[in-house]
């Protein structure tokens, strides 16, 4: 998390309400309340999605919501203070196998 992220989160007390993106693990802002008192939805941005031809791919018109709660309840389901796990390589056995046959280790 940089230190932008981390400043950022620390603003918040943990009875107020936000919403926090799920991806980037980071609140997006607080909850915003309608005339009638029910809070606002905030849609999160359209990622494209592509076939494998390049054309866009027709999918759920769904839109997606960011999730709301309290920001002590959301930094504990999404991890938003504290260390995050770093991402785990997505090679193959098979892409790996040939180096590590070139590169005995054990010698």
């Amino acid at each position: 998390m940089d230190d932008q992220t981390a400043q950022a989160t620390h603003l918040f007390r943990d009875t107020d309400l936000v919403y926090v993106d799920p991806d980037a693990r980071a609140v997006v802002s607080i909850v915003e309340w309608s005339r009638n008192g029910n809070p606002r939805s905030l849609t999160m941005p359209e990622k494209e999605a592509h076939d494998g031809k390049g054309e866009r791919r027709r999918g759920s018109s769904g839109r997606k919501h960011y999730p709301w709660g309290t920001y002590r309840s959301m930094k504990n389901v999404y991890r938003l203070e504290g260390k995050q796990k770093k991402p785990e390589p997505g090679k193959t056995l098979d892409q790996v196998i040939d180096r590590a046959l070139q590169e005995a280790f054990w010698d």
